[in-house]
């Protein structure tokens, strides 16, 4: 993940922490200030060739982007209906787990992560994470070289 790509998904992760907090401390109305917090990341996040998985305590997805999409081989309802652990390999489930519970109690984690695509293929991704972006729901965002690439080319004008 580039620098860049870590400034927008820092950026929006501080703003949906900041709603929250704003709705907590000011008791404004949370559906509309969340609905508009949510609406802007995603219009940010459509732009960075990065996957991004919302996932719940349990590890639950529930929601991803089209990047998350193309990473993994999954539809978006297909990967609405599965967790990590069904994109973490069989020989890495028990270290999974453990790094799982290590990740929400530290609330940050960053590195690389190997993922079971569709197809059974093993990918290896750089992530960063950040837990509870809102109370029980964790964000990664993960980047292949494949994913930047093929961002690149939807997001370039092509020659007539």
């Amino acid at each position: 993940m580039t620098a860049s790509q870590r400034g927008v998904v820092g950026r929006a992760m501080r703003d949906l922490r900041a709603a929250v907090a704003r709705i907590q401390t000011e008791g404004l109305d949370s559906g509309q200030i969340l609905r508009k917090r949510a609406e802007a990341l995603i219009a940010r996040l459509g732009t960075v060739p990065v996957a991004m998985l919302v996932a719940d305590n349990r590890g639950r997805y529930v929601d991803v982007n089209d990047a998350a999409v193309f990473l993994t081989g999954y539809s978006r309802a297909e990967l609405l209906r599965r967790s990590v652990w069904d994109l973490t390999p069989a020989p890495q489930q028990t270290r999974g787990r453990i790094l799982w519970r290590a990740f929400l109690a530290r609330e940050r984690m960053s590195g690389e992560y190997r993922l079971r695509r569709k197809s059974g293929r093993v990918v290896s991704a750089r992530y960063v994470a950040v837990a509870n972006v809102l109370p029980g729901l964790h964000v990664s965002a993960l980047a292949t070289p494949a994913v930047v690439t093929r961002f690149r080319r939807q997001r370039t004008p092509r020659d007539a």
